[in-house]
């Protein structure tokens, strides 16, 4: 045994025997003599006495106050001394981390702590005593007595304590971390409940326990069953006393400590209620046992009895519409009654802490803004392993993880890393680390923590499923045990203090800590004050209402459970802890910490015991062993050169270091050198210096008393010089007051001149002053002249338009009742002329109408009404008549017959036969009228009483209900303009529903209202023309029915970029002819028209349901801005409206509407409450259709007739998509279905793996274009092919004969064949089927011939007949190439080439061909992009297209020749830039010389397409350029290379882009080293890269970009030619200019002003869109027009231009 290991040594560090054996022994005899600490270094061994020692007494303060660490034995205040030295020493903030099992301590040592702070700090109040008075009373509401420990905190604690720059107490601040709240409702054998409970039993005065009728502690069930209720060693009644005392010194209420304990009280009366069973609607059910104790808890609860008890034997579910209640059975109410008890302790503590925290860290709070510093104590739960352990357990030993963590890191980690950065020679410690835990706890995926979070979310999850899954996923762990079997609930985990097993009953619900409903809302009835202060965050903002019959109606609280579903997701009591703890250890991280591993001796709490073995594992795990061994062959205090010169250079002995000439390291070397004794005691670095725990006290001490020799030279010649400068001073002063005198005397006769200069320039000022004074308000008078000029003048004009108005409307009303009386006397006078007629029928004729007549009757070649044949035949016998006669045959000229009751019909009037003669009127025709009047007035008795009868059948219905808060109904009162109402009307608008700045978008929405009227059949379309008129024949040729479709809308505008490109550049880049398509192409310059024709001729006809609907939805497509008026004028004709047919014709409106696009987010909430509460059928349809628009995103073209069809069914559409191997997949998709959709689901229903580069392509009478891959509606598609359809012909009922089709669009730059067979087969046959249709051409015919090979051995195989190479034949060569060469030569040069037998498999011919194709016909797999050059290198044209493939991009003009080619390597990137224009943006395209700035309409997908093809090479690449030379002399390791000389680095086994270092080689002298991966820039390229790519990225290389078919040119920008239409288009602003169209809309826009035509209307604002904000610019530039109209006062008409 060695010398040191008999008598023990207070610092571990000095052991000879550094063993386990030797440790232990050092602590059993320290133990035996009473000494309870000892030092590790800088690290405190605590081990628990188990009883008061006589160490913590004002003398010991005094005595350790002020002293080095290990200058004094070892004790708890030399820590507390040292961490206050250091906050004063270096201005950071400390931490004391106290850690060890449960009972070893750990609370009484952050007790001592405090008070040895407030002790040395200095007291200025009463701050102190309130911090050190905070801990008896979390003490009592937070800790209790359990198998371990009489005073186990079952809570965590961090308690920061403020300390000002004087080093005196500011103030503090409590954090607590998971409160065992469950402790309250259970405890375990031989345990007790929280110490406030018996306190309170034992303090209370008799008086006071009668008045919350309390009695002994083991009278209550919460209290006693743990089986323990004395607690030895603790005098609960005086704890009691402290208590209180605490309270008051917390400046605590009489009435707040009462209420407490009024809580605590009906906590206990709530322990004692029991429940019966009972039975309800043949339901389990409960009631609560009459007692005195549940009477006793609702009166402390200030609750009614029976409240209380639904809220414990009952639990309510919100549905859709109505509460349920759900009653419960005896064992779910005790758990409800126990929810109830742990909630309200919980809060109750919780409320506690916060009002500490406001009175002792109330100074903090107000004198934030002042350097303060804080030293942390840490009292967290130690580790715990009982025989039960649950998810309280858990929690706690995951802290202790934590802090062994933050202990391992800091003593080990760090300190071996801080030798290594500095070059100090060191032999790494190898030590135990519980990282791989703390993985399985909380770090890695899918942690344990993260999978109890998980499944509590799940609304069906128990502690069983969560068990299998745990043990599913970690089964292999080594750090975790699963359950023995299906019916074990135990796991175990593997801590750095032992092996655990925990039980998981109970997991999710501890875990989920949520509070019932029913529970809340009893809360919020009550009127005890602070049970609403406590639960104030959980309670409903509302509170309570009462209805008329005194019934008690519950708002929801909006922190319930059941609010809380509605959310994502629950915050969870795991989520929070580890954000608590997260916390915590950044808070640590931030401190300098000091530590203490607390030991417990024995598990009997025997104050001479001492368990070897239990002491033993404590060593093991908390790393003491490897501490000493660090702590003594390490050097923990370490100083920066700098610092150390900056403390210690008093020390420094010039003569032999001059610090001028040397440098820091050299003087803090020879300082060490001449103050610390022994070999390798200390060690200098590459900037620091390091030492022992032992050396920073001698050299302090040595700096002491170096200053005390300086102070002494200081004092002695700073006397001297304070008297010098005193008589210095007292010499200047006398010459001050002499030279002071002397000015004052002048100073006085100068005044005096001033004072008077200043008056003569006042009188000047104030002569200025009134002269502007009079200026200024003669203009003022001409001003005010003038506006009330204006005023007048204005308010005359209204006058007068008032009164032209109402005589007009005067005039109005009086034509109308001649008009009436007109016809009145119209109808009198043919019942006179058919008498007359009667009698003279055989004798008059009828006198022919005169053809000016017949043409003011009517407007077109149609007879006039017999009516007035008839009139004017009675004449000639009533001649007195005759006027009467002309007067009403002019007025029935102006009486429309849809519009007047008195009108007729020819079959009303009698017939005129063939003959020659007159005819005679038939007989008793007054009789007839008379019939046809009965007749009529019985039928509209008849349709009164269907009305009724109609009515009382829709009021028996179930009338349509709305919210208040989000009702329609609200929303038209707050937005509606004028006194427009909210239900369903039949009349034309006079003006919008809503406000409008744009009069456009008021018309429009005028013209909107007129036709959802006639959609809906609230009226009556307009008469269609006749054809036999000219004119009308005329008006509907001009206004044909597609025009309400977009005109110019072309099918070669529909089809894509690239089939226009390939179309015509197929022979020069391997394409060859196409068939001729059936439809002929349009002029490219065709000029796009409007959208939508306004109100007029075009509408005033016969329309179909599809294009009414295509011109609401048009509308609203076009001009965003009236969206919400289209929606609120379908609502408001869905309101009150009682006729089904056209409610049902309304809602089929509003799902198309909601289809194509969504409301704005003000009527957003108000729409969907609408729908929510619509019919069964079209409320959840619609409700839908506007879930899936919000999310996809608005349409670009009206609605199909195929969606008109599938909403009138309220039925999904069913699309067919052809795969390129014939198969074929029918799926259901709806009106916001995307081409991402159908592509995602086509390749679930293939397995396709490798879907980059797929797209959507559809296809219509021999043209075809890509919808893409993205969010393009397919929709949309079909829409534009119905629309072609019907322009070439096709019947408005058929649908046009469109196809899907799923085609690979672009090849990624690293395409693997291998990698996806299904995608390879697709490309395979899409290849196939391109070269039979002469889509893909082949230069030359053994290319042909061998690309038939491949298919023969992909088809066949290795077998060789004739009859297979005649189908390989047929499958691959077209027939123009079989026609021009004989079969039999390609059949025989086809086998020839097979029978050579050059592949193994089928895979690998087919990947072959692949690859040829994605090489040969690279141009045919490209993304091709229309976009316009705004600025880089010169270019032959400025518009063209933008190709994007595998190999890079390259510039097409459209025709046949390629402007540009750009590789890959050659693109350094590709970014977007927006600009003002509303669609699209600018594409900025870097190379390594150049920069390429382009217009594109999709700018942001080119750009991303881009980036990600650059992105995925350089990731894949192995080249590599030196962006700076490399290479260190003194490491051979290191390659050697040049800056810009080509690197290829090793992607082996060994590689990962995160290293630093990497293996390469150096292209140029063939070396290999490491180099740093931040000092080389990999190259988009996959291939070596070629000498001309290598000179472009020489940094000296300028020579601009060698265009195709030019030579070298001068680099300039390029500037696009453009018409003075295209400039208008791009820089002319419209009226709704600064709101966001889309490009459909934008181009409309422009198109339907034509802002740059001529015009005769003055401009109301400027024609460039940047003149549009500035107000002044704007007056100016339209003022200017003005003038330039009447300066050109020409006719610019198309008979006679201006040019």
């Amino acid at each position: 045994m060695h010398a040191t290991s008999v008598e023990g040594v207070d610092d571990m560090i000095q052991l000879g025997d550094l063993s386990e054996a030797g440790l232990l022994r050092n602590l059993l005899v320290r133990h035996r003599k009473g000494l309870i600490y000892t030092y590790t270094g800088s690290v405190l061994v605590a081990v628990n006495p188990y009883k008061d020692l006589p160490l913590y007494t004002e003398e010991q303060v005094k005595l350790y106050h002020g002293q080095k660490l290990g200058e004094l034995p070892p004790h708890v205040f030399a820590i507390a001394d040292t961490c206050y030295y250091n906050l004063k020493r270096y201005d950071t903030d400390q931490c004391c981390i106290i850690s060890g099992e449960s009972g070893a301590g750990k609370t009484e040592s952050s007790k001592l702590i405090l008070q040895y702070l407030a002790a040395i700090s200095g007291r200025r109040s009463n701050l102190e005593q309130q911090i050190l008075e905070s801990n008896p009373i979390l003490e009592a509401f937070g800790n209790a007595k359990t198998i371990r420990n009489d005073n186990s905190s079952r809570f965590g604690k961090y308690l920061e304590i403020s300390f000002n720059p004087d080093g005196g107490i500011e103030g503090a601040r409590v954090e607590q971390y998971l409160l065992e709240k469950c402790r309250v409702c259970h405890q375990a054998e031989a345990e007790r409940n929280f110490h406030i409970f018996y306190c309170m039993l034992a303090g209370l005065t008799a008086e006071q326990k009668k008045k919350l009728s309390l009695k002994d502690a083991n009278a209550y069930k919460f209290l006693t069953r743990g089986g323990s209720i004395v607690c030895d060693g603790r005098d609960d009644a005086r704890d009691f006393g402290r208590i209180g005392g605490a309270l008051k010194v917390l400046t605590f209420r009489e009435s707040q400590s009462w209420e407490i304990y009024k809580l605590l009280a009906a906590i206990l009366h709530l322990g004692n209620i029991s429940f019966e069973e009972t039975s309800q609607n043949n339901m389990d059910s409960s009631n609560v046992c009459s007692s005195e104790h549940f009477t006793l808890a609702s009166s402390m609860l200030e609750v009614p009895g029976e409240v209380l008890e639904q809220s414990m034997t009952q639990r309510s579910f919100l549905t859709n519409r109505e509460t349920v209640t759900k009653p419960l059975t005896k064992e779910q109410a005790a758990g409800c009654r126990d929810a109830l008890v742990k909630a309200v302790y919980n809060k109750m503590f919780l409320w506690i802490v916060g009002k500490i925290n406001g009175i002792i860290g109330k100074a903090v709070k107000e004198d934030s803004g002042s350097s303060q510093r804080s030293i942390g104590l840490l009292d967290i739960f130690g580790f715990e392993n009982f025989l039960i352990n649950s998810f309280e357990q858990l929690c706690i030993n995951l802290a202790n993880e934590k802090l062994q963590q933050f202990f391992v890191v800091n003593i080990f980690e760090l300190e071996q890393k801080e030798y290594l950065r500095q070059g100090v020679v060191w032999d790494n410690i190898t030590f135990s680390d519980n990282k791989p835990t703390l993985e399985l706890l909380v770090s890695k995926p899918c942690n344990l923590l993260a999978m109890i979070d998980e499944e509590s979310q799940f609304p069906k999850g128990t502690d069983s499923t969560m068990l299998y899954k745990m043990n599913q996923q970690h089964k292999d762990n080594k750090g975790y045990v699963s359950s023995k079997n299906e019916h074990d609930s135990q796991f175990g985990i593997k801590h750095f203090a032992g092996q655990v097993f925990y039980d998981s009953n109970g997991f999710l619900e501890k875990n989920r800590d949520a509070i019932s409903s029913n529970i809340i809302m009893m809360i919020s009835i009550s009127k005890h004050k602070l049970l609403h202060d406590i639960f104030k965050s959980e309670l409903p903002n509302k509170g309570v209402k009462k209805s008329a019959n005194n019934k008690v109606t519950i708002m929801t609280p909006t922190h319930s459970l059941r609010a809380m579903g509605d959310k994502k997701q629950m915050p969870t009591l795991s989520g929070q802890f580890r954000r608590s703890l997260e916390s915590l250890m950044k808070t640590l991280d931030a401190c300098q910490p000091f530590f203490i591993r607390c030991f417990k001796p024995n598990k009997d709490k025997n104050s001479e015991g001492f368990d070897r073995e239990l002491c033993m594992v404590q060593l093991r795990y908390s790393g003491m062993m490897d501490t000493v061994r660090i702590r003594k062959l390490g050097f923990p205090i370490r100083h920066t050169f700098k610092d150390f010169m900056f403390r210690y250079r008093v020390l420094l002995n010039t003569a032999v270091c001059d610090p001028k000439k040397e440098s820091d390291g050299a003087c803090c070397q020879a300082i060490c050198t001449a103050l610390i004794r022994g070999k390798d005691q200390w060690k200098v670095g590459k900037s620091k210096i390091f030492l022992k725990d032992a050396h920073d006290s001698i050299l302090e001490q040595a700096r002491e008393l170096a200053l005390a020799k300086v102070v002494l030279i200081i004092q002695r010649v700073m006397f001297g010089l304070h008297d010098r400068r005193s008589y210095l001073k007292k010499k200047a002063a006398v010459r001050v007051l002499q030279t002071n005198w002397r000015a004052y005397k002048k100073r006085e006769r100068g005044r005096k001149l001033r004072l008077g200069y200043a008056r003569l320039s006042a009188r000047v000022r104030g002569r200025r002053l009134q002269l502007l004074y009079e200026k200024q308000r003669s203009a003022a008078v001409v001003v005010q002249t003038q506006v009330r000029g204006y005023l007048a003048r204005k308010s005359w004009k209204q006058q007068k338009e008032d009164a032209f108005n109402a005589a007009r409307e005067q005039e109005l009303l009086a034509r109308a009742r001649e008009e009436q009386t007109l016809v009145l006397a119209a109808i009198e006078l043919q019942k006179l002329a058919d008498a007359a007629a009667e009698s003279q029928r055989a004798s008059q004729e009828p006198e022919p109408i005169s053809d000016d007549e017949d043409s003011d009757v009517g407007g077109d070649n149609k007879p006039a009404p017999q009516l007035v044949s008839v009139a004017e035949r009675a004449a000639p016998k009533n001649v007195n008549n005759y006027p009467v006669v002309e007067i009403g045959h002019k007025a029935l000229k102006n009486i429309d017959v849809e519009e007047t009751s008195f009108s007729y019909t020819e079959e009303d009037l009698p017939k005129t036969p063939p003959s020659a003669g007159p005819a005679p009127p038939p007989p008793g025709k007054t009789e007839q009228v008379e019939e046809k009047e009965k007749r009529k007035k019985k039928e509209e008795v008849e349709e009164k009483e269907k009305k009724r009868k109609k009515k009382e059948e829709e009021e028996e219905e179930e009338p349509f209900k709305e919210d208040k808060e989000l009702s329609f109904q609200k929303f038209c009162s707050l937005h509606f303009q004028g006194d427009a109402s909210h239900t369903h009307i039949s009349q034309r608008l006079r003006q919008p529903l809503l406000a409008h700045q744009d009069e456009r978008d008021s018309l429009a929405c005028l013209t909107v209202w007129w036709i959802i009227l006639r959609f809906m059949g609230d009226i009556a379309e307009p008469r269609a023309p006749d054809p036999s008129n000219p004119q009308a024949r005329r008006t509907s040729s001009a206004y044909h029915p597609s025009m309400v479709q977009r005109q110019g809308r072309r099918l070669s505008s529909m089809v894509g970029l690239d089939q226009k490109i390939l179309r015509k550049n197929k022979k020069k880049y391997g394409g060859g002819n196409r068939r001729a398509s059936t439809i002929q192409e349009e002029p490219e310059d065709a000029r796009e028209e409007d959208v939508l024709i306004g109100e007029g001729p075009t509408l005033d006809r016969p329309l179909t349901p599809l294009e009414k609907l295509h011109i609401i939805v048009g509308y609203g497509l076009s001009r965003p801005g009236i969206r919400d008026e289209i929606f609120c004028q379908i609502l408001k004709q869905l309101m009150g409206n009682r006729d089904k047919e056209v409610c049902l014709r309304g809602w089929i409106l509003l799902s198309m509407c909601l289809s194509s696009f969504p409301p704005s987010q003000i009527l957003l909430k108000y729409l969907e409450d609408f729908l929510r509460r619509g019919p069964k059928g079209y409320g959840a349809y619609c409700a839908e259709r506007l879930r899936r628009t919000v999310a996809n995103g608005e349409r670009e073209e009206v609605p199909c007739e195929m969606e008109l069809q599938a909403t009138e069914s309220q039925k999904p559409m069913d699309v067919t998509v052809s795969l390129m191997d014939g198969r074929r997949f029918t799926l259901q998709v709806d009106a916001a279905c995307t081409s991402r959709e159908v592509l995602r689901d086509v390749a679930q229903k293939i397995n396709l793996a490798d879907s980059y580069g797929f797209s959507l392509y559809i296809s219509i009478m021999e043209k075809r274009w890509s919808l893409g891959s993205r969010g393009k509606h397919v929709m949309d598609s079909v829409s534009l092919c119905e629309h072609a359809g019907r322009q070439q012909g096709a019947e408005e009922e058929s649908r046009a004969p469109w196809q899907l089709w799923l085609r690979k669009e672009v090849f990624s730059p690293w395409h693997d064949c291998g990698a996806d067979p299904v995608s390879t087969d697709l490309v395979y046959r899409q290849v196939l089927l391109g070269l039979k249709a002469e889509e893909y051409v082949c230069d030359k015919e053994d290319e042909y011939a061998q690309l038939a090979a491949k298919h023969y051995f992909v088809q066949f195989g290795a077998e060789n007949t004739p009859q297979n190479t005649r189908r390989a034949v047929e499958d691959c060569i077209t027939s123009s190439l079989i026609d021009a060469k004989s079969r039999a030569k390609w059949n025989q040069l086809v086998g020839s080439i097979h029978a050579q037998g050059r592949y193994r498999s089928k895979d690998v011919a087919k990947a072959d061909l692949v690859d040829y194709a994605r090489q040969k016909w690279s141009l045919f797999f490209s993304k091709f992009y229309a976009v316009t050059m705004q600025s880089g290198p010169p270019l032959p044209l400025s518009r063209f297209a933008l190709a994007i493939n595998s190999t890079g991009v390259s510039f097409m003009d459209g025709k046949d020749t390629k402007l540009l080619e750009i590789p890959n390597v050659e693109l350094t990137g590709a970014t977007v830039t927006s600009d003002s224009r509303p669609v699209g943006g600018c594409l900025r395209l870097s190379t390594f010389q150049d920069e390429f700035v382009l217009r594109c309409a999709e700018a942001a997908e080119a750009a991303k397409m881009i980036q990600t093809n650059l992105e995925g090479l350089r990731q894949r690449s192995q080249y590599a350029v030196a962006m700076q030379e490399l290479g260190q002399p003194d490491d051979p390791s290191v390659l050697v290379c040049k800056r810009g000389e080509l690197l290829v680095v090793g992607r082996g086994g060994d590689f990962s882009a995160a290293r630093r270092w990497n293996t390469a080689t150096n292209s140029s002298s063939g070396l290999s080293g490491t180099v740093q991966m931040n000092t080389v820039q990999f190259l988009s390229t996959l291939d070596m890269p070629s000498e001309a790519t290598l000179n472009l990225l020489n940094p000296g290389y300028n020579q601009p970009r060698a265009l195709a078919g030019q030579g070298p040119t001068q680099k300039e920008e390029t500037v696009a030619p453009v018409s003075i239409k295209e400039f208008a288009l791009e820089n002319f602003g419209t009226r709704t200019a600064g709101k966001a169209l889309n490009r459909v809309a934008a181009t409309q826009l422009a198109f339907r002003e034509r802002l740059w035509v001529t015009s005769k209307e003055p401009l109301k604002q400027p024609l460039l869109r940047t003149l549009t904000n500035n107000s002044e610019l704007s007056t100016i530039a339209c003022n200017a027009f003005v003038d330039i109209l009447s300066i050109t006062s020409v006719d610019c008409s198309d008979s006679n231009p201006c040019w």
